[in-house]
């Protein structure tokens, strides 16, 4: 048993106590459905939102809703209601964020889901800016074992020689651009090449501290970027996004309190 079944256990029972939900969704895999305790009723997905986070995120999930968005560990959920309240509730909301993620600039804009490079089409969990002009990227992980691999045929090649590699050269060690190894952490790279791109921006990978193994492969592919670009990238456990914010006494006190929903929700609960 790992991070990720504690985690299902933790939900189900968060959707059982908090939700009032007993009865069990539905997902399809390898052509059947499958029941889980986890996982909301398809039509029952809008409470995987909180409240807080609902006005600034309807519009957006009804074009860009990714299909296991009613799973409670779904990825794209917890950064909505992460990111929504707080970069959407105003200056002190904002600024409070901020400092948990360890930027005292002053807040700009961000964009969810966003395609910084449409022809490339790297997706971004989350991308904001300060009023420095410095851009952060973020990606965001809560249940996830691994980044994303990509498959060994000639499209990926193509792409590593002729869009990735010259751009990387310079940012990670020459092994990381060795066809097996830069596919096995394709997702990793991809960002890496928006933040060579973009020599004033930032990286941060934002995951739970108890995911220790997706925590340690991680710190295994940082291992392979080169100190001068490593240092504009940052691994954050979401377990500390919470604390911060609920101990921040220049936070509103509402968004203090709302900081503690997130991580009776997302946080295994011991004992």
């Amino acid at each position: 048993m790992g991070y990720q079944d504690d985690l299902y256990r933790h939900l189900a029972e968060y959707k059982r106590q908090q939700l009032g939900i007993s009865e069990p969704g539905v997902f399809r895999y390898r052509g059947r459905d499958v029941l889980r305790e986890h996982i909301l009723p398809i039509s029952k997905a809008s409470l995987n939102l909180f409240r807080e986070a609902e006005s600034g995120s309807v519009a957006f999930l009804a074009a860009k809703r990714h299909r296991y968005f009613h799973h409670l560990n779904s990825s794209q959920a917890f950064a909505f209601n992460l990111f929504v309240p707080y970069f959407d509730g105003g200056p002190d909301t904002a600024a409070a964020l901020l400092r948990a993620f360890g930027n005292q600039e002053t807040f700009a804009a961000w964009e969810p889901e966003a395609v910084p490079d449409q022809k490339e089409g790297t997706n971004i969990d989350v991308q904001w800016w300060d009023r420095s002009g410095r851009t952060t990227f973020c990606e965001v992980k809560l249940s996830e074992s691994e980044f994303g691999k990509a498959t060994n045929d000639d499209r990926h090649l193509e792409k590593l020689t002729k869009i990735y590699a010259p751009v990387l050269e310079g940012h990670v060690q020459p092994h990381c651009l060795v066809a097996g190894n830069f596919l096995d952490g394709y997702q990793f790279y991809r960002y890496m090449w928006h933040l060579a791109g973009a020599p004033e921006s930032r990286m941060i990978f934002l995951l739970p501290r108890a995911n220790r193994n997706l925590w340690s492969k991680l710190e295994r592919l940082l291992g392979g970027v080169l100190p001068a670009t490593r240092e504009r990238i940052a691994a954050v456990a979401i377990e500390d996004i919470f604390e911060t914010l609920a101990s921040d006494a220049n936070c509103p006190a509402d968004h203090r309190n709302y900081a503690l929903k997130l991580r009776e929700k997302y946080v295994i609960q011991n004992g």
